[in-house]
């Protein structure tokens, strides 16, 4: 149920003003119980037992098959959500890890990844801590730029094709 209330305000936050944000914000956090969340109000992690990370890895340059990458992490160390951990993982064990981020919010799409066996969003997925392995991979069916980073020019191509915008009847001359 916790994971509810973060995609509204997500999609809330592109069409109400920032007052009204942090007033639902500040409901939702009492709306539940205190021991969901931290200091700060972000929902956090409940177990502080090492969690582990099986992450796709794949480098072009080394012309190697690609292979999964297993990671331990301590839930008390990072962040909530999966692209904490992915965080934590380039910031502190494996500088080499890519993978796209951008807004942290679930607008962009940016960080789109398999979790699990699920396609998301790993900015707005939780880490349920569990004794196997969190398994993260690159979106399916499309090709590996390195890593977790898929290669989008298909998608953007179509996405162009299509037109998803709005367009003038008529064009004022300036």
């Amino acid at each position: 149920w916790l994971k509810q209330p973060r995609q509204q305000i997500c999609h809330l936050s592109a069409s109400i003003s920032p007052a009204m944000l942090s007033t639902f914000r500040a409901s939702v956090r009492l709306a539940a119980p205190q021991k969901f969340f931290g200091s700060l109000g972000a929902p956090r992690a409940f177990s502080s037992a090492p969690q582990r990370f099986s992450i796709y890895r794949y480098d072009p340059d080394k012309m190697e098959k690609p292979y999964m990458q297993e990671y331990t992490i301590d839930l008390k160390e990072c962040g909530p959500m999966v692209l904490d951990a992915l965080i934590f993982v380039k910031e502190h064990m494996d500088s080499t890890l890519t993978f796209r981020r951008s807004c942290r919010e679930g607008i962009c799409g940016s960080c789109a990844m398999n979790i699990n066996g699920k396609n998301g969003l790993a900015c707005l997925l939780f880490i349920e801590p569990d004794a196997a392995a969190i398994e993260i991979q690159p979106l399916p069916h499309s090709y590996v730029v390195k890593d977790l980073v898929p290669d989008l020019t298909n998608f953007y191509n179509q996405y162009k094709s299509i037109e998803p915008w709005l367009k003038r009847k008529d064009t004022k001359a300036k």
